[in-house]
């Protein structure tokens, strides 16, 4: 029986393709957006030093990760558009399932310790939380992405070991830090 090497090779060419496609890392993520992150956390932390109680300064921040969140997704959209990727490819949807459970972990804990004195948790636990998830996502995008996760989980660990007064100073030293210093790797060694 003869091969047909035409459609053996297009046969390869397709798994190759695939392989690839599975491979590839999410380079849209935007450092530019990273970095815009940082300056809106540590906006954050400044807005939130106006009050005293922690549920008002929670509230704050909780703000402050929604306008975050749409300008790192504005950021890779852009970035992305630029270099002619996908967003909602194979690689940008594995990125976003790392992701998106953790922050929905992160949420129901935050409900749940809203009303109670273990308030003083959500800090340390929004840091851990969002490491897991970004260190996690970060195995389909750039190395930087990765070794900012593991920081926000030592960090959020640290956060216990300091006194609760420090939350708003911590929470935006460490968004706002880590964002801003990660993205710049991200922008300067990973094409924008």
């Amino acid at each position: 029986m003869p091969i047909d090497i035409k459609e053996h090779a297009t046969d390869n060419l397709r798994f190759i393709r695939t392989a690839m496609e599975r491979a590839e890392r999410v380079s849209s993520v935007s450092g530019v957006g990273g970095m815009l992150m940082g300056f809106i956390a540590l906006c954050a932390m400044a807005m939130a030093a106006t009050f005293s109680a922690l549920p008002d300064q929670l509230s704050v921040w909780i703000v402050a990760a929604f306008v975050a969140a749409a300008a790192g997704a504005a950021g890779s959209w852009l970035k992305a558009r630029k270099n002619g990727l996908s967003l909602i490819g194979d690689p940008g949807r594995r990125f976003l399932l790392c992701l998106l459970p953790v922050l929905a972990v992160g949420v129901v804990v935050t409900f749940s310790l809203w009303q109670t004195a273990q308030i003083v948790l959500v800090p340390g636990l929004w840091m851990m939380l969002y490491g897991c998830g970004v260190l996690a996502a970060g195995t389909y995008a750039a190395a930087p992405i990765m070794q900012m996760g593991g920081c926000f989980i030592v960090a959020g660990l640290f956060t216990y070991a300091l006194p609760g007064e420090w939350s708003n100073l911590l929470l935006g030293g460490v968004f706002g830090g880590l964002h801003i210093f990660f993205g710049y790797q991200v922008y300067r060694y990973h094409g924008g």
